[in-house]
């Protein structure tokens, strides 16, 4: 029999299928009941005094760190807001229309978080790097006063929540927040301290591009976490092959096929499969499918189990059950031979994408060094597009080849490399209709993209080779996203 690999699931999706079921009244008091809305609320007024200390004191110190670290403490507050509301909204029953109630509306609700956190970014580094170019006195003793205020703050916010964050993804989300707000105060601490000794003033914006950075992670994280479960695939904790020869392993059992697992929210699994058993009656399958819903309850964390008996089985009886035309082999062969091919192609299949990746890769690398090496001609170049305000030409022109390094590099050594791949192409795709929208406007300007020769006009030519350059980029993408998809089906 197979032996649980989570030994502490059990309390935690006892508690998790215990919440979901239990409605709490919403009175102009605060909820009742399990108290979780309790503490979310009291979390939402603490990082709502947080922020706007923070930001008086960064207005009084002249301090850029400490006014991005309170809007990052500020999108938290919206963030547990936005908690809070789909906490609301999901514990609502079933009805006819949401057979599954509204429990996904926290995963609504988490993708409107990166919004705000990916636009705090952008305003977090934009007045980073004006820093750079026009370097200003900060005060470091108030940094260092907001600063405490937030570890307090954030450290009280975390303990708060860390009592619901084990068994509920939306809480976990909040308290996770609350802990990088906390080690984020502890830098910009940091920071203070160091400005009280050092004038080193060029540490506060590099400290807000690391915050920056920070956010970004967690926002690609959330990204990741959501669309996962918006394209219900399998929960990375729970492992199909397990769960399949787990019920194989029934002696009232013969097959167990076809299954199928998702997240209904942030707390639930449903779980379907085919499961072969001998011609009997129907009320000794409702007795086995009873035990069954309970013990992959205990041991899969699965709270929403159904079954189809059968007497003959279907497919050809492996773990996904290829019955669908769609998963056939062309032309009738048999899945073997059809498994064969497969094999010998993915033989040659890693090296073939290592060897685009570095391509790709070096061509970002290749086309930033010329940029950074001379950065007075690089923004002569991006003013001359006459696309951006004059007040961002200087910043574009000292980010933009930076990120291209970067992204490049990331490419190359296959780190964080979905994200690098999504940023490559992003920016491949304003590159390429920037080229054309200024080609249309009959603008006479170098293109900039590989050097700072005059000679390398923009025209038709730059738009193909630019158009080149995304094919591989797009086809890495693509290849990336399909095999997580089935590392993830196959893990």
């Amino acid at each position: 029999m197979a032996q649980d690999a989570h030994p502490h699931r059990n309390h935690d999706t006892a508690q998790c299928t215990a919440d979901s079921k239990t409605a709490e009244p919403f009175g102009p008091g605060l909820p009742a009941g399990s108290g979780r809305g309790a503490r979310l609320l009291i979390t939402l007024a603490i990082n709502f005094l947080i922020p706007v200390a923070q930001i008086i004191g960064g207005i009084f110190s002249n301090s850029i760190a400490l006014i991005s670290d309170a809007v990052h403490n500020f999108s938290d507050f919206v963030a547990i807001l936005i908690s809070y509301i789909a906490y609301r909204i999901g514990r609502k029953g079933v009805s006819a229309r949401h057979t599954f109630g509204l429990q996904r509306a926290e995963i609504i609700g988490a993708l409107l978080n990166v919004i705000i956190l990916t636009s705090a970014v952008f305003y977090i580094v934009y007045e980073a790097v004006h820093r750079f170019i026009n370097p200003e006195a900060v005060s470091g003793l108030i940094v260092m006063v907001l600063a405490a205020v937030g570890i307090i703050g954030n450290g009280l916010s975390a303990w708060i929540l860390h009592r619901d964050a084990g068994h509920n993804l939306n809480i976990r989300g909040a308290f996770l927040h609350m802990m990088g707000d906390f080690l984020t105060s502890v830098v910009v601490l940091a920071n203070g301290a160091v400005l009280l000794i050092k004038p080193w003033y060029w540490l506060d914006p590099l400290l807000s591009l690391l915050i920056a950075a920070f956010i970004l992670k967690n926002a690609w994280t959330v990204v990741k976490e959501s669309v996962t479960i918006l394209m219900n695939a399998v929960p990375k904790e729970l492992e199909l092959e397990r769960v399949q020869q787990f019920l194989q392993d029934r002696p009232e059992i013969h097959s167990a096929h076809y299954l199928h697992a998702w997240h209904v929210g942030s707390c639930g699994i449903a779980f379907t499969c085919h499961l072969t058993v001998d011609d009997q009656m129907i009320s000794r399958t409702e007795t086995l499918a009873a035990e069954l819903r309970q013990q992959l309850l205990d041991r899969f964390g699965i709270d929403h189990p159904v079954f189809q008996f059968e007497t003959v089985v279907c497919g050809n009886a492996t773990l996904l059950c290829e019955i669908s035309d769609a998963e056939q082999p062309a032309g009738g062969g048999s899945p073997g031979n059809r498994k064969n091919k497969n094999n010998s192609s993915k033989t040659l299949d890693p090296y073939l994408l290592i060897g685009i990746r570095i391509i790709v890769g070096g061509l970002f690398i290749f086309a930033a060094l010329p940029k950074i090496s001379n950065p007075a001609a690089f923004a002569e170049t991006v003013s001359n597009y006459q696309i951006l305000p004059t007040a961002l030409v200087n910043p574009a022109a000292i980010f933009l080849p930076w990120l291209e390094l970067l992204t490049g590099g990331l490419i190359i050594m296959g780190i964080w490399l979905e994200g690098a791949l999504i940023i490559y192409n992003l920016l491949m795709v304003t590159f390429i209709s920037v080229l054309a929208y200024n080609t249309a406007r009959g603008l006479n300007i170098h293109c900039g993209c590989f050097s700072q020769s005059s000679t390398d006009i923009i025209n038709i030519g730059t738009i193909i080779r630019d158009s080149l350059i995304f094919i591989p980029a797009a086809y890495l993408l693509y290849r990336t996203f399909a095999k997580s998809g089935d590392n993830q089906i196959n893990a």
